[in-house]
């Protein structure tokens, strides 16, 4: 292997470790040891921690978090009662002072996902070492032309692209939609926030719907007596 082949191969391995894209650390929100309790006015009881992202270190998507107007907290919720409780149909959460509805986890992986298409401008860095330039013209000539580009470009490309599936599957796998809390059970999930500021988080029972009214059947007219004509 001669030493131009190995210079450049070196330095493509050093490219792909070197890359601008931002890894993605799982939440892990059953981890989390530092959650704050709601107050609770019924068999239901959550526990929250907003900046769940920056928690585990996941800079490049709490970016991504400011730039699209989230707040991502994780959340602890116990089912306190004798019956099942789904979370969408049976609590209503609550934001400070008002009822808000989280973002599905599916659609807010998407928004907050980190560009993967923009590292391809890599290809255009293949810099050119040993080049000499000649005293009349002005010219480099000669050097060694070393093509790291694709090898950053292809290294960043593939790094943003595993983060983002990472960051779809923690959301996924975290998302309390229709999730249903058998009695006694306690969940961890990951609710995304489409909200300017942060405020408390809490979860009320929904009203219950009333059965409804069950028709009577129409009464039947007596019949007349019949007129006996004379």
């Amino acid at each position: 292997m001669n030493s131009r082949f190995t210079h450049v191969f070196a330095t493509g391995l050093l490219a792909l470790t070197t890359g601008c894209a931002g890894s993605y650390a799982p939440i892990r929100p059953e981890r989390i040891a530092t959650y704050i309790s709601s107050p609770s006015s019924g068999p239901v009881e959550m526990a929250y921690q907003f900046d769940a992202l920056r928690l585990r270190g996941n800079k490049k998507y709490v970016k991504k978090e400011a730039k699209k107007g989230y707040h991502v907290a994780a959340v602890r919720v116990t089912n306190n009662w004798d019956r099942e409780v789904n979370f969408s149909r049976d609590l209503t959460l609550m934001y400070g002072d008002r009822p808000i509805t989280p973002i599905p986890g599916a659609i807010a992986a998407h928004d907050m996902k980190q560009g993967v298409a923009i590292y391809l401008l890599y290809l255009l860095l293949n810099p050119t070492v040993g080049a000499t330039q000649d005293p009349l013209t002005g010219r480099m000539t000669g050097g060694t032309t070393l093509p790291i580009g694709p090898f950053i470009a292809g290294g960043n490309m593939l790094g943003a692209s595993g983060a983002n599936k990472n960051m779809r599957n923690d959301f996924a796998s975290h998302d309390l939609t229709n999730r249903t809390l058998k009695p006694g059970e306690t969940v961890y999930g990951i609710l995304s926030l489409r909200e300017s500021a942060v405020a408390p988080l809490r979860v009320e029972m929904r009203a219950a719907t009333p059965p409804p009214a069950v028709a009577l059947p129409a009464a039947t007219p007596a019949n007349k007596p019949t007129e006996t004509i004379r």
